[in-house]
């Protein structure tokens, strides 16, 4: 009986120490998991914060109504300092009694027609533009794109050149730009946003936003993939002033031409060398 007693104090003593280490094993684990939290969430702190904040007005004084936006998108770091501020304003006009720009500052109950962003100054993206192989040109600054100039049906005042950028091989339209040797001044008042800004959000009914802390440089998203761009003043040492628009699918297939065209000229050169090789072989 008393072999049996103990025998049963020591299983309960072995069950007990059991549990008290799967206790501290369990414990264990858990500080490991939390500590192994601890940096992701310390990486987590330190990346940077952004917020936006817009504000709109509308005044008028009794025959004109003005409304102004302005959108303020402030970046911080993991203390809570500023990093990073860009501002884009926007400001319109019109008459009491008239509406709005359409999807900028919708009218309540409005029907809007939808925005064509197929084309711009009269070209169409996609298409194939004919062009004559000796007059078109290499830009620099694309260089998976070939250039050639063309005359718009209505050309933008100031404004003397204009070119259409097109994929390498099957020559379809990927960019437009219009450029401009001086710089085009606003019209209307330095209180006001340029007109030239002003025409492009009408055209696409949607804001401009400012991308340069240097430059009058605007970038107006119109749908997703296609983009335009307005730089006023310092665009390239060619032109003052530039005004682009893009498509990105278009853009990539010529990126795809590109490469293929280099893999073709690497192929014939190859080919070109192992022939003349054979040659001076055979010579020798």
């Amino acid at each position: 009986m008393k072999n049996r007693k103990m025998l049963t104090f020591g299983l309960a003593a072995g069950l007990v120490a059991l549990v008290g280490t799967c206790l501290v094993a369990q414990e264990k684990q858990t500080e490991a998991a939390e500590k192994a939290k601890q940096p992701a969430a310390a990486e987590k702190a330190k990346e940077p914060a952004t917020r936006t904040q817009v504000e709109t007005s509308v005044t008028t004084n009794g025959t004109m109504v003005t409304e102004r936006r302005r959108e303020t998108t402030t970046t911080t770091d993991a203390d809570g300092n500023v990093v990073a501020t860009c501002t884009s304003e926007s400001l319109q006009t019109y008459p009491v009694g008239e509406t709005a720009t359409a999807g900028v500052v919708a009218a309540p109950g409005a029907k809007e027609e939808p925005v064509n962003t197929d084309t711009f100054l009269g070209l169409k993206f996609g298409d194939v533009f004919k062009v004559d192989e000796k007059n078109l040109m290499r830009d620099e600054d694309e260089p998976s794109l070939v250039c050639a100039k063309f005359t718009p049906v209505k050309a933008l005042a100031g404004f003397e050149d204009y070119f259409a950028y097109l994929t390498p091989k099957t020559h379809k339209i990927a960019m437009v730009r219009a450029c401009a040797k001086k710089a085009i001044e606003p019209t209307n008042g330095n209180w006001r946003r340029h007109y030239l800004v002003e025409a492009l959000e009408k055209r696409y009914r949607t804001w401009a936003r400012s991308i340069s802390w240097t430059h009058p440089y605007y970038r107006l998203n119109v749908a997703p993939g296609r983009s335009v761009t307005a730089c006023l003043a310092g665009a390239t040492e060619d032109y003052e002033a530039v005004i682009c628009a893009w498509d990105a699918n278009v853009t990539r297939l010529a990126d795809e031409e590109r490469r293929a065209l280099d893999e073709e000229a690497r192929k014939a050169a190859e080919k070109s060398r192992d022939k003349r090789m054979q040659d001076a072989l055979d010579a020798f």
